[in-house]
């Protein structure tokens, strides 16, 4: 019988009812550490044991094979060896058993055709029945809402507090993980910080479900609010931009970490999940497009959860923060850290600084950072202070940073913080410079506040919130995703490997990119006349398939007036390149009246392996290599998003204008990106990159030029039968 996904999903992390599958009275094995996690966390539902070398283990009576059970259950959790694993899971579809969670090992990830061969028996099984499945080779899950450690990682045995955090005001995270140790080491991190995790999924090799599909069932969780992964790549990379968006429109922040971008890494990444690691730079540009935050480190990605945790509801709407603390060092350190993040520590208004200087030794300061000094603490707490901060019209933000090694100050502040979180609006972060204790990290999770010990995660926690509203506030829930296109501009021609800069100028006008007028001489009196009709000066550039960098064979010369200079430039060119490249084929020269100054940008698409074709744009000229200034994002691009792209570059206020200079043409570059967007994707079956370098941006109303213009085709970087 196949099961819909919707009930065999229910299954796998709703179920009612288990099935352990080689369970072990062993608690040294992985078999056995399984029955203990989850006999210790009380599953509500009932539990069988599948064994045929034990009667009991523990209180639970056992049964010699699947098919023995008293009755069909939800869910089948199997840790007995590799090759008996199919003819198990063939017995649990038998049954009529929903789910399965795989623990054993011994599939793809060990590199052997045994290996392959048996893991591709369990994706078999899943499509033809329906079960939902995880693994194999996984760590299992843990529903910290039922509560449900199916997992046999010591980090959910004997949790201190049990699994699900007690009073605390946090909202729930899910962890979702293709590696095991990772996924389960964020719940150990977190977990002491007060914070809640509704669910923590490891994947294993997949053969059955993926973290995508994990992801797209726990975003419509009510109950998860935050989604953190770690990942070392998707199979199905372009299913992760319309499930990223559906999070968006729920206003479920995703916080991942896309691990394989160095050669060490991406070769780990491979013999640890049998997976292949993604381009880095395209899965940052896709993380950029849809307001994903990029993990760094696992603390980083907890603590920045735990603000969004935290203040989901009440996202800070700048950059603006204040800064309260009993020590001036510690205060000055944090503010240095804001700074170096994005974020703005800005004097206070008259009447904030009024209020808090009536309060004050005079040895205290009011100007932001907020020194209150010990004094204050000690008679009055921090709430009085932070009511004062929280009602500023300067401040978007608040951050208390303090010795927080005993609870003392926080019990008797207590009162007074949780009326404090009940009433305001703007996040406020603790963050402790000494090791914060246990109790005070309890306290203030209760009153609605998340506790760090790390300076700069506090800083980039509250930037990450200020850049998701940001974010939000610009998101356009019916916006297109990847790999949408408008036909009407499907030229390219794919037996054409590439295009010359002439032929790729004439593609690109026909498509209505703004191109210059140039014409393609065949000889030295054709580039002459060329030139007058144009208009002086003009420009010279050697066209060529088999020569696509000119400037190797000496193929441009500009600022060209005198017609005996052009003919003699024309007759030049062109044996020089028949001198260095024999049997190079020679179309001719194209002749362009010289472009006026302005900006030079690059503008280019390039089709990812992983995500289709990107757009980027960075500064031109000597500046590529020198800033490295390069900003990218997938197709299509509207007009709102290619300001936005362009917004994020580093030569930015040369293109507004600055000292005197009058800027660009801002319109024109962005209507180019915009057209050249649509005619990629009409034919992204076809094009490998395009090339506009430079794109030379002038005056306000002024326009753009594209000086320069390369087009390959797929099949000039791919063999035919390449996907």
């Amino acid at each position: 019988m196949k099961h819909t996904a919707t009930d065999a999903l229910e299954a796998l992390f709703w179920p009612k009812s288990i099935a352990l599958i080689g369970a072990s009275s062993d608690a040294k094995i992985i078999r056995g550490r399984m029955v203990d996690a989850i006999l210790e966390h009380a599953f509500p539902g009932p539990i069988y044991a599948v064994s045929r070398s034990h009667s009991k283990i523990r209180d639970l009576a056992c049964y010699p094979s699947v098919s023995d059970l008293p009755q069909p259950v939800d869910l089948a959790i199997i840790t007995i060896p590799a090759k008996h694993v199919i003819d198990a899971l063939q017995a649990c579809v038998s049954k009529g058993i929903h789910a399965a969670v795989i623990i054993s090992s011994g599939f793809a990830e060990e590199n052997s055709d045994t290996g392959r061969v048996r893991q591709q028996a369990i994706s078999d099984i899943a499509v033809r029945s329906g079960m939902a499945i995880i693994g194999p080779n996984a760590e299992g899950f843990l529903n910290g809402q039922m509560p449900l450690a199916a997992s046999f990682s010591p980090t959910v045995v004997q949790v201190e507090g049990g699994l699900h955090a007690k009073g605390t005001r946090s909202a729930g995270i899910a962890v979702i993980s293709q590696s095991g140790g990772v996924g389960f080491s964020f719940f150990n991190r977190g977990r002491p910080k007060g914070l809640v995790f509704s669910f923590v999924v490891t994947t294993g090799n997949e053969a059955g479900l993926d973290a995508l599909d994990v992801l797209s069932y726990l975003i419509d969780d009510d109950a998860t609010k935050v989604v953190l992964m770690f990942i070392e790549g998707f199979a199905q990379p372009r299913r992760l931009a319309p499930i990223a968006s559906r999070a968006a429109r729920l206003r479920k922040p995703l916080i991942i970490a896309k691990v394989g971008h160095s050669e060490a890494a991406a070769a780990a990444a491979v013999s640890h999940t049998a997976s292949l690691a993604g381009s880095h730079s395209a899965y940052r540009a896709v993380f950029s497009r849809y307001g994903i935050v990029n993990g760094n480190d696992s603390d980083h990605m907890i603590d920045v959860a735990a603000a969004f945790a935290y203040f989901h509801e009440h996202l800070p709407r700048g950059t603006r923060v204040g800064i309260l603390t009993p020590s001036g060092g510690a205060g000055a350190w944090l503010a240095d850290q804001c700074d170096m993040h994005g974020l703005h520590v800005p004097e206070l208004d008259c009447v904030t600084r009024a209020k808090i200087d009536a309060i004050l030794p005079a040895y205290g300061a009011s100007r932001n950072p907020v020194d209150v000094t010990a004094q204050v603490i000690f008679k009055l707490g921090y709430a009085p202070v932070l009511e004062i901060l929280a009602a500023s019209p300067s401040i978007d933000a608040l951050l208390v940073v303090g010795s927080l090694a005993h609870p003392t100050y926080i019990e008797s502040d207590f009162d007074a913080l949780v009326q404090l979180g009940q009433s305001l609006e703007k996040p406020i972060i603790f963050c402790a410079y000494t090791r914060a204790h246990p109790r005070a990290v309890e306290l203030l999770a209760q009153a609605g506040f998340p506790c760090l010990e790390n300076m700069s995660n506090t800083a980039q926690a509250i930037k990450a919130m200020a850049d998701y509203a940001v974010f939000l506030d610009n998101f356009d829930p019916h916006e297109s995703v990847i790999g949408e296109a408008d036909s009407q501009h499907a030229v390219l021609d794919p037996e054409t490997a590439m295009y010359t800069e002439h032929q790729a100028k004439e593609v690109l006008a026909r498509a209505g990119v703004d191109c210059p007028l140039g014409v393609l001489a065949t000889s030295a009196a054709g580039a002459v006349t060329a030139a007058a009709e144009l208009g002086l000066p003009v420009a010279l550039k050697l066209q060529s398939r088999d020569i696509p960098h000119k400037t190797e064979s000496a193929g441009v010369a500009l600022n060209l007036v005198e017609p005996a200079l052009i003919s003699s430039t024309y007759t030049a060119m062109v044996q020089s390149a028949h001198d260095q490249f024999s049997d190079a084929r020679i179309d001719g020269v194209r002749v362009e009246r010289m472009a006026g100054f302005g900006i030079e940008l690059i503008v280019g698409v390039h089709h990812d392996h992983d995500f289709g074709l990107l757009l980027s744009v960075g500064s031109g000229g000597i500046l590529v290599e020198v800033l490295n200034d390069i900003v990218t994002t997938p197709l299509p691009v509207s007009h709102h998003q290619a300001k936005a792209l362009v917004s994020r570059l580093r030569c930015m206020p040369l293109l507004k204008g600055v000292r005197g200079q009058s800027g660009g043409d801002m319109d024109a570059l962005v209507n180019l990106l915009v057209t050249v967007s649509q005619f990629s994707l009409a034919n992204e079956a076809v094009l490998g990159t395009l090339d506009l370098n430079p794109v030379i941006v002038h005056a306000p109303g002024k326009g753009i030029t594209v000086a320069d213009a390369l087009i390959t085709t797929r099949s000039a970087d791919a063999p035919p039968d390449s996907n």
